[in-house]
């Protein structure tokens, strides 16, 4: 209960957005350890000195106070002023990390050892001169395939003396795609235009060279003859025209699980996407036509992630 109370506060004080500028409603400031300690000792020396009537022991306990009151204005002032924005994105697969990019702006005023960190993992120090802007890359865990969007962000400082923390729980609106995890322990999901299920020859085809056999490949496609001159298997490719070029399909697999199907899926779109074949994808609510390269192999990966999400369906 009273960490929902504390979630809802946080969403309406501090919304998410795509860019934030810490101000005073956004920075909370309190001693550290170290300046508990510090106000300790200067309670015991102002004890001391009015005890012992002795104003020295008193000129150096109000010292110290002087000191920690200076310390909440510039701790206060170091992080003042800051602007977060959300950057790039690295996707990756489940179970693996991706990464996200928290670029910080510095307008008015350098900014020292700025901390930042999500919850669970290890702060990373910056440091911006004035209108300086930096991109700073934090790892985040994927556990589940779709848009994973990171907790909010600690952004912290304790500069310049130690003696008071002050932070900010930012959220930014990014997040990370996280790809199904390939496997193949299942037949190839490809469909041609005749509808058949290899990757049979047709007149119209150029041969484009060899790769390693892989599980799923038509037999027909093998290079025999140079199996028997022992050099290993191979599979022959061809260039196909474009109503003959493969189709992934998610119906191909029918009867086995969504997340099982997307896996094995993502497994032929990184296989063919190392050998130079060109392919569609098709998905029940969306369609990727036949391609080839870094970018269609990253456009294939993106809609298997999407897939089920309503960001995916629009």
């Amino acid at each position: 209960m009273v960490k929902r109370a504390w979630q809802n506060w946080l969403a309406r004080r501090l919304p998410r957005d795509h860019q934030v500028q810490l101000n005073q409603r956004r920075i909370f400031i309190l001693p550290s350890g170290y300046g508990v300690l510090y106000l300790v000792v200067a309670l015991l020396l102002f004890l001391g000195g009015v005890n012992y009537e002795n104003n020295l022991i008193l000129a150096l306990c109000f010292l110290m106070v002087s000191l920690f009151v200076m310390g909440i204005l510039h701790t206060f002032r170091n992080l003042s002023g800051l602007t977060l924005r959300a950057g790039a994105a690295r996707n990756g697969f489940v179970g693996g990390h991706g990464g996200l990019a928290v670029v910080l702006v510095s307008q008015g005023q350098p900014h020292r050892s700025v901390w930042l960190s999500w919850p669970g993992q290890d702060a990373q120090e910056v440091s911006l001169e004035t209108g300086e802007e930096k991109a700073v890359w934090l790892n985040l865990a994927l556990p589940r395939r779709g848009p994973v969007r990171p907790h909010r962000l600690r952004v912290e400082s304790r500069y310049p003396l130690g003696l008071l923390r002050a932070w900010s729980l930012v959220a930014l609106e990014h997040h990370c795609l996280a790809w199904p995890r390939p496997r193949e322990d299942a037949p190839s999901p490809w469909d041609g235009s005749g509808g058949s299920g290899g990757t049979g020859r047709h007149g119209s085809e150029a041969f484009q060279g060899l790769r390693a056999y892989v599980l799923g490949d038509s037999l027909r496609q093998v290079d025999w003859k140079g199996y028997a001159r022992g050099r290993g298997m191979n599979t022959k490719l061809f260039d196909a025209e474009e109503g003959e070029r493969l189709w992934l399909g998610y119906d191909r697999l029918e009867g086995l699980p969504e997340e099982q199907r997307l896996a094995l899926l993502c497994h032929w779109v990184l296989l063919l996407s190392e050998a130079g074949q060109p392919f569609g994808l098709r998905l029940p609510a969306m369609e990727l036509a036949p391609g080839s390269g870094d970018e269609h192999r990253l456009r294939a990966l993106d809609l298997l992630a999407l897939h089920g999400n309503e960001r995916g369906q629009r």
